[in-house]
């Protein structure tokens, strides 16, 4: 795999091989010495040529932790990061009332894990889930029910390309948040193999700048967010400036962005 041009070689292996034994660590090393039976010998070969192929992680493993929960992920779906949770964190600093029955709208579901993080993060509150792909749709809907939050999510097939998108979400919202597609078009081949040639281009794709979905939210802003209601939509690194203006044209209000980890204006967030 390191011919490939993969990092963390040795810690992408153990993975597979747990995968493919369905051991974990532990056992694998307290059976080291024994003999692979061919069985797991052909699994763990069909998994490090898919990884060779640059197929991200995730998608082999069909799994991906995000803020301490596990979600069920597949190549319908962006492959949940660590910097999306800089939502959650914005979300939890400027809406410190964990049992308030908040109304929750996510725009671009995916995955759900920003939607359904909060809902376990806000046990009394509810939350609508938009999500243009019916494929990225069913994956969100059993991570709602393996999450045991089904019953607080109305989860939604829609496109905010099309007239009308926001008849059927039943705002205003508390919280409306969005993760949306950011990268400019012409840029997206030149990305790394894992997102350019396995991660979805519906979630990827912002348009020639890649501003376009901010622009859709900003022209409906007042409309979802309700009077003292709060919007918290992740950014590319260097667009934060350009978001919040954005925003700002749509007639909310821009706060500071939140920086992710790395120090990135990760979040920008705005009320009404």
């Amino acid at each position: 795999m390191t011919a490939a041009g993969i990092d963390n070689v040795r810690f992408e292996a153990r993975l597979l091989l747990s995968h493919a034994t369905g051991l974990s660590t532990e056992e694998l090393i307290s059976r080291g010495r024994n003999p692979a039976p061919p069985a797991h010998e052909e699994a763990l070969r069909g998994l490090t040529a898919r990884r060779v192929k640059r197929e991200p992680m995730a998608y082999i493993l069909g799994e991906r932790e995000f803020w301490g929960l596990p979600f069920k992920v597949t190549p319908a779906v962006l492959v949940p990061r660590p910097d999306s949770e800089t939502v959650i964190e914005a979300a939890l600093s400027l809406m410190p009332d964990r049992t308030r029955a908040w109304r929750i709208l996510d725009l671009g579901l995916g995955s759900g894990c920003l939607l359904l993080t909060l809902l376990k993060e806000f046990p009394n509150a509810r939350g609508v889930g938009l999500e243009a792909s019916p494929e990225a749709l069913a994956i969100a809907r059993g991570n709602a029910e393996a999450l045991g939050v089904a019953g607080r999510g109305t989860l939604r097939e829609g496109d905010w390309r099309l007239p009308d998108w926001t008849r059927p979400l039943g705002g205003p919202f508390d919280l409306v948040v969005s993760n949306p597609p950011y990268i400019e078009a012409s840029t997206i081949d030149g990305l790394m193999p894992e997102v350019a040639r396995h991660e979805p281009r519906l979630a990827l794709d912002g348009g020639p700048d890649g501003l376009a979905p901010y622009r859709v939210i900003a022209a409906v802003g007042r409309e979802l967010v309700a009077p003292g209601g709060l919007l918290l939509a992740e950014v590319g690194e260097g667009q934060a400036i350009e978001v919040a203006e954005i925003f700002g044209a749509g007639g909310l209000q821009p706060g500071a962005p939140f920086k992710d980890l790395g120090g990135i204006d990760r979040v920008v967030r705005a009320t009404h």
